[in-house]
C-alpha cells in the first residue's frame, strides 16, 4: 500500500496515499537560462490523518510536547497535500539544454531537490522551492531526495523523502522528516500551455529531451500533452 510517514508524529504506521500523479511541464522564459527546461511535477494527497484510528477514543489526547506530536492538532487539518502543481506550477528540473532528459537513465536515478544552504534557509522564499505542502496549515517542504525504480510493467516505484517546516505558525526550521513510498505510477506526460504553437512546443521537446521521438503530441478536449508512445 502506498503510504507517507511523518517521523515522530502520532501515527508511526503512516498514512495512506489516496492520490499520486506524475506530470511534467516546460519552463522556457526564466531569466537564468539554466532554470529553463523540463520540470517534473508530483501531486500527492493522503487520506484523513485519523482514518485508521480504531475508535474515537484514539483521537483523545492529553498534553503533548508540541503540535507535531498532538493528534488533536493534526486532526484539525484533516489530511495532507504535497504538490508542485496544486497552488502554482513549480516542480523540479529533469532536463535542460546542457543535460536533456534521458528516459533510459531514469531507472535508479536519484534527484536531490532544494538542498538549501544556511543562507538560503535564513532568506527562504516559498516561491522558489519545488513543492508546496498543506500539512498543519500551509507549511514548507525542502531537502527532497526522490528515487525512481522501473517496474516490470513499465511504471515506476517512487521513493521520496524530505524535510518539513511548520511555516504556518511561523517556524521556518526544516526539522521534521517525511518518507513517502509509491509502488507504481505511470508518467502522464508533458503539459503544453495554450500560448505555444505545436511547432514551438516540439522545439522545446527537442531542446530538453534527449530522444523526442519517444513522445507524441496528443490533444484531448483542447488540452495538449506530449505522452510516451
Amino acid at each position: 500500500m502506498d503510504r507517507i510517514y511523518f517521523l515522530d508524529n502520532p501515527w508511526p504506521q503512516g498514512h495512506r496515499i489516496i492520490d499520486f500523479k506524475w506530470n511534467a511541464h516546460f519552463k522556457y522564459e526564466e531569466e537564468i537560462s539554466e532554470k529553463n527546461g523540463l520540470y517534473f511535477d508530483f501531486h500527492l494527497e493522503t487520506a484523513d490523518y485519523y482514518e485508521e484510528d480504531a475508535d474515537e477514543e484514539d483521537m483523545e489526547e492529553g498534553e503533548e510536547e508540541s503540535d507535531w506530536k498532538a493528534k488533536i492538532v493534526w486532526n484539525n487539518y484533516h489530511s495532507c497535500t504535497l504538490s508542485s502543481e496544486e497552488w502554482s506550477y513549480k516542480g523540479f528540473l529533469a532536463g535542460n539544454d546542457k543535460a536533456p532528459f534521458n528516459l533510459e537513465e531514469l531507472d535508479g536515478k536519484k534527484y536531490k531537490v532544494d538542498f538549501l544552504s544556511e543562507e538560503e534557509q535564513e532568506e527562504w522564499d516559498p516561491e522558489l522551492t519545488a513543492f508546496d505542502v498543506y500539512l498543519l496549515g500551509h507549511d514548507a517542504a525542502a531537502f527532497h531526495t526522490i528515487r525512481f525504480t522501473k517496474n516490470e510493467n513499465g511504471a515506476y516505484r517512487v521513493d521520496w523523502k524530505g524535510k518539513l517546516a511548520l511555516a504556518y505558525v511561523g517556524d521556518y526550521e526544516f526539522k521534521y522528516d517525511f518518507q513517502a513510498f509509491v509502488s507504481s505510477v505511470s508518467f502522464r506526460g508533458i503539459a503544453v500551455p495554450d500560448e505555444l504553437t505545436d511547432q514551438e512546443a516540439c522545439g522545446l521537446l527537442k531542446r530538453f529531451v534527449r530522444d523526442p521521438a519517444l513522445f507524441e503530441l496528443q490533444n484531448q478536449n483542447g488540452q495538449r500533452r506530449f505522452v510516451l508512445k
